[in-house]
């Protein structure tokens, strides 16, 4: 009989009625889903494998390695711990809902069904559902890894905040990171209770119904724990939130003020303990019936926290600060102060009183020449268009920046000499968009790099008025410089795409030069799966089936120098302007970078976007603590540490990053290098911003902005861009742009060296932009010894010290408006654009000479149909005194001699002859055989000639006809005083002859001064 048969085990009887229909869908619909899976994430599994490569073709797979591992370490744990968190309290939730329930209604119905459905899978849709919920949380803390590295790595500042008397380190360090996990914590735990009330409510132990019990015992006992756990959360929250205070944004300054020590950390720490006694009612609430006691306390808690937490303190401050603000904030105002200075980097700021007089005298410019020497005329602004047009050599090349540094130059004249110059640099780089009838061979195989530099003095031009250019052309050619060895640029600004090299194609630098890379930048194309990834990390099939590809070919990519540095440092802040250098026959750009935080206690906290709109994110401590070089050929990148560079502190924010990166950073920095070193625009910016409230010390002053400063307003660059005013005040009646910190060789008094700064000048602060007299000047020394050396220097006038009334010194504004209303640089400009010519002005220099300042502004001309502008003019001012002439000297000439209008003079008298008798004949004054008459007719012709070619457009004609035609002049005036210096006294001529210069001529001469 069948019964007395041995029965099959059950992988037989699996066997005899095969695979179940529904099992054979979920595996055929896993691996649909996982094919599918694998071919979305092909592209970004492909940018994975070749990020990697990319590292490790710089040696830099250590970095990459923790890098990744500081995301991961801390999304995985954090994944987990929230994971346990839920999957625990579902399994609990389980294990504790009851064994049957009575159906009475449709809701039983449900809770019916939905236990069907899960039988026996419980624990896998546990599983499941915590997993899913635990992951997103997990990849915000993914997101939050620089915190955890601070965390980790952070130590001390060797500070305490004010307040609490914690170290500094506490709040930078721990503090940002702690705040996230409770902040987590706390917010997953009420996911977790939502949830778990859901899982009770479907296990039968929590019923909607009025009939029967509403909520089992042990259900309750579960849902309270959670919110005892969540209550003391609360509670750490509230003891986070103390120190958050003390840097929290007031209405008057930044910090813990009266108010919040008085009034916020009190009502804080009475909402600790009302967090804990809810902790602990909760608990007790478990052998109690019902949640009446707990919801009420817990209403309780929400009003006494309003209450405590914005009424109290409102009313402190509405009935106790405001009567008497300054003697309340008055200790807190001296802590935002003395925080805000240590965090800027302000709190060593020099004052150095000028004992400012207003007359220049010729001795003060002779004690400081040096000073007209190195005026730093060429305007990187201004003179980009004509470095783009004369140097760009073709069309797939262009100038996108220009960057003032200092080089010291071989004197050709003199064997073994050399001096140190202001020099404008801009790199030539790469223009794809000029490459003609693009192509992917041309774009990534042909044209593959930008070429070489223009470096030319600042402080002089060639005899059109343009740059002198030191480097220049391709090939390089150099002057008074070492060769450049290496100029090819496969790494520079803005440089985007990749490319590749070692190819079966050549690359081009010209049409007649072209080269081959050898460098050590870019990743091998050494097999198909490699071409294959690339292939899809650019989304572009050629560098799979390119036939001009070889075993030895390499691609070249994250060439932008800035994208270099962030890839390898993302948790620094890049300065928006790398600079080019040229060192050892090299190229190489230096890119600032910077450490931040937004938690240091009492600090002011700015918006970098006020400061430069490319700049996101606020903060209230920086620090300049890594320079970034970058080989503009190999694409090596060396961060060099920089905080203590010359004496600074140490920065304990990038010492953290170097503990957790212990073999990306290096100290010694070679001298070629460091004498290129200059102290970042976008930091003075920032400190010049502060400063100019923040350098009133007096708590006093602080609050009512009494001796408030602000960055002086930048002068029209035209004078056909007028500044609008009031008719009725003359006030300007719109905010102007402010100057813009500038680099220059200066020497600051006369028994220094000159040194290479970075200014900023400052004028009282006002709403109407009435305050323009020139207050301070801010400089930063960039020079190996005293880099980072901030001064302030105050204007004093007649024995005022800056404790004084308002010294009347000029300030940038009121300098350039006695410029350009000085008749002869009016007349100047309206010579210049009869012709449809343009005239542009340059930087507002302020140059000091001993115990009075000039400021010097170059003129630049451009004819109406070319691109390129060229120095033609030096405008100077000192009080009411214009000085106005083709260079610096002859206008500080012009100058000191106080000539108002500078016209030529003509004799008054007519000349005598020259044996002391008297004559019929007419006695013709001569220079060098020629009559002052012949001199002044071919003076008119020039001045003709000269007309001529500034109508053609020929500015480098134009110049060298008018300085022709001004020569004729002075020989001809000289002709005239030498026949009067030999003519006898008293006597007469029979005849004299006075010739008067045409307009154009008189306004040319009129203009050199």
């Amino acid at each position: 009989m069948p019964d007395d048969m041995p029965r099959p085990s059950r992988r037989e009887r699996r066997k005899e009625r095969g695979p179940r229909p529904n099992r054979v869908r979920w595996i055929v619909g896993i691996l649909i889903g996982v094919l599918v899976v694998l071919a979305l994430s092909l592209r970004a599994i492909a940018t994975f494998w070749t990020d990697y490569l990319w590292f490790d073709s710089l040696d830099l797979t250590a970095v990459w390695r923790r890098l990744l591992s500081a995301r991961l370490t801390l999304g995985i744990g954090a994944t987990l711990v929230f994971f346990l968190i839920l999957w625990i309290n579902l399994l609990v939730a389980d294990r504790l809902a009851p064994k049957f329930r009575p159906v009475t209604g449709p809701e039983d119905d449900v809770v019916v069904r939905y236990r069907q459905l899960v039988a026996g899978r419980q624990r896998v849709l546990s599983f499941g559902l915590a997993l899913l919920v635990a992951v997103v949380p997990g990849l915000g803390a993914a997101s939050q890894w620089r915190s955890w590295l601070l965390f980790r790595y952070g130590g001390s500042f060797d500070k305490a905040d004010a307040q609490f008397g914690t170290d500094i380190g506490f709040y930078v360090f721990k503090l940002p990171f702690l705040s996230q996990v409770v902040d987590w914590l706390f917010a997953f735990l009420l996911v977790t209770v939502v949830i778990v009330a859901i899982v009770h409510y479907l296990n039968g132990a929590i019923r909607l119904q009025p009939m029967g019990e509403r909520i089992t015992q042990n259900a309750k006992a579960q849902i309270s724990v959670l919110l005892a756990a969540t209550a003391l959360v609360k509670a750490a929250d509230y003891v986070l939130q103390r120190y958050e205070l003390t840097f929290t944004a007031g209405k008057s300054f930044d910090g813990a003020g009266y108010t919040a020590v008085n009034s916020r950390i009190p009502a804080i720490e009475f909402l600790i303990l009302i967090s804990v006694f809810v902790a602990v009612l909760f608990i007790i609430n478990i052998w109690r019936r019902g949640w009446i006691m707990p919801g009420i306390v817990v209403s309780l808690w929400v009003l006494v926290a309003l209450v405590v937490g914005s009424v109290y303190p409102a009313f402190v401050q509405r009935f106790q600060v405001s009567p008497a603000e300054l003697s309340k904030e008055r200790p807190y105002i001296e802590r935002n102060i003395e925080a805000t200075r240590d965090a800027l980097g302000l709190a060593s700021v020099e004052q150095v009183n000028f004992d400012y007089q207003k007359t220049v005298t010729q001795e003060a410019i002779d004690g400081q020449r040096v000073n007209l020497t190195d005026a730093r005329l060429l305007d990187p602004d201004v003179i980009k268009p004509t470095i783009q047009e004369l140097e760009f050599e073709r069309e797939f090349y262009q100038f996108d920046d220009v960057d003032v540094d200092r080089y010291t130059v071989e004197d050709p004249e003199s064997a073994g000499a050399t001096s140190r110059v202001p020099a404008i640099v801009s790199a030539r780089e790469l223009n794809a968009s000029g490459i003609q009838n693009p192509t992917w061979e041309k774009l990534h195989l042909v044209f593959t790099h930008g070429y070489g530099l223009a470096l030319a003095p600042a402080n002089t031009t060639n005899a059109r008025g343009e740059p002198d250019f030191l480097v220049q052309g391709i090939p390089a050619r150099t002057t008074g410089l070492p060769e450049l060895e290496r100029p090819e640029i496969y790494h520079g600004e803005d440089m985007a795409g990749y490319a590749i090299v070692g190819t079966d194609q050549k690359e081009l630098s010209t049409d007649q030069v072209s080269t081959k890379y050898t460098g050590k930048s870019g990743v091998a194309l050494d097999s198909v799966f490699r071409r294959a990834a690339f292939a899809l990390r650019f989304g572009e099939i050629e560098p799979l089936i390119s036939s001009n590809l070889t075993d030895k070919s390499k691609v070249i990519y994250q060439r932008d120098v800035k994208e270099r540095v962030r890839t390898i440092a993302p948790y620094l802040t890049l300065d928006t302007d790398p600079y080019p250098v040229m060192v050892d026959g090299r190229i190489k750009y230096i890119v600032d970078a910077y450490t931040t935080a937004d938690t240091y206690p009492y600090g002011e906290e700015i918006d970098a976007r006020t400061i430069d709109a490319s700049v996101n994110g606020s903060f209230n401590y920086i620090r300049n603590s890594v320079k970034a070089v970058v080989d503009a050929y190999d694409g090596t990148v060396t961060m060099y540490l920089t905080d203590t560079l010359y004496g600074g502190e140490k920065d304990p924010i990038i010492r953290a990053y170097a503990k957790a990166f212990p073999d990306l950073y290096e100290t010694d920095i070679p001298d070629s290098l460091s004498r290129h070193f200059r102290y970042p625009e976008l930091l003075f910016e920032v400190q010049t911003t502060l400063w100019g409230r923040y350098h009133q010390s007096d708590p006093s002053a602080f609050f009512n902005n009494s001796d408030r400063w602000s960055v002086a307003q930048q002068p029209p660059n035209s004078a056909s861009t007028p500044i609008t005013t009031d008719p009725t005040t003359g006030q300007a009646t719109s905010n102007l742009d402010r100057i813009q910190p500038y680099y220059q060789m200066i020497q600051l008094t006369p028994d220094s060296q000159p040194e290479f700064v970075l200014t900023r000048p400052f004028v009282l602060a006002s709403g109407d932009e009435s305050g323009r007299n020139l207050t301070a000047l801010m400089v930063a020394s960039n020079d190996p010894g005293s880099y980072g050396k901030l001064r302030q220097i105050v204007m004093a006038s007649d024995g005022e010290t800056s404790g004084g009334s308002a010294p009347k010194v000029d300030g940038p504004l009121q300098a350039n408006q006695t410029i350009v209303t000085d008749a002869r640089v009016s007349e100047y400009q309206t010579i210049v654009g009869r012709n449809g010519s343009s005239v542009r002005y340059g930087n507002m220099l302020i140059l000091p000479f001993r115990d009075s300042l000039l400021y010097v502004r170059p003129v630049y001309a451009k004819a109406e149909q070319s691109g390129r502008f060229a120095l033609t003019r030096v405008a100077v001012t000192n009080g009411d005194v214009v000085g106005f002439g083709d260079t610096i000297d002859v206008a500080v000439a012009d100058l000191l001699d106080g000539d108002a209008d500078g016209a030529v003079e003509q004799p008054a008298e007519p000349v005598p002859p020259p044996d002391g008798g008297t004559t019929t004949t007419t006695t013709t004054p001569q220079e060098g055989g020629r009559t002052a008459t012949q001199l002044l007719a071919d003076a008119d012709a020039k001045f003709a000639e000269a007309d001529d070619r500034l109508k053609a457009g020929d500015l480098g004609g134009y110049q060298t006809a008018v300085a022709q035609a001004r020569d004729l002049v002075r020989q001809a005036d000289a002709a005239l005083e030498k026949a009067t210096s030999t003519t006898a006294p008293g006597s007469t001529a029979s005849s004299t002859t006075t010739t008067t210069a045409p307009p154009a001529a008189t306004g040319t001469a009129a203009g050199g001064g």
